[in-house]
Order: C-alpha cells, then structure tokens, then sequence
C-alpha cells in the first residue's frame, strides 16, 4: 500500500504536469481551418489533419474535400481564407494548392 505522503507527493507532480501543459497549450492557441475557395476545399490530398465525415483519419482527404481541415495557430485560418498568406508557416502552405 502507499503511504499517504507517497500519493501526496504523486497528485503534486501529476497537479504541476498537467498546468505545465495547460499553460504551453494556451500559449500556443490553435484552431481548425477548412480552406475553400470558388466552392472547392484546396488541401492538398492526404494533407488534412483529422477525420472527416468522408474518413476516419487525418491524411485521407481527397483533393476538392470541402469540409476537410487543417490545425492553424488561431487566427490565421480568417486571413488564409481571405487569400493573405503573408506569415503563414511553410508546413501550413505545403499542406495548400495555392498558386
């Protein structure tokens, strides 16, 4: 059995992890971003970041999926649908067919 001062010290380090992680995940917003443009969604096929009602995993999209998605940092997902991809990381504009 553990003592008490053993669980004690086990909730402090699972309490300090989990704000730890808290803290990283909200510094680090992120949002999902379906990107359509003329009614066609332009991610590249395979290049969507989860389950769609199409597939159930991220990579399966088919190239025109509208309601397939990629994770952004909040708030860029308005800017990369108006056409602005100014700032926009590389990895992101890989994951595009943008011309």
């Amino acid at each position: 059995m553990m003592t008490t001062s053993i669980k004690t010290i086990i909730s402090i380090a699972l309490g300090t992890a989990m704000s730890v992680s808290t803290a990283i995940a909200a510094d680090k917003a992120l949002e999902k971003c379906s990107v359509v443009k003329n009614g066609k969604g332009i991610i590249k096929a395979n290049k969507g970041d989860c389950k769609t009602a199409a597939h159930s995993c991220a990579g399966q999209n088919t190239p025109g999926e509208v309601d397939a998605f990629i994770v952004v940092p909040a708030g860029e997902c308005i800017k990369i649908n108006q056409g602005d991809f100014s700032g926009v990381d590389e990895k992101v504009k890989e994951k595009l067919e943008i011309k």
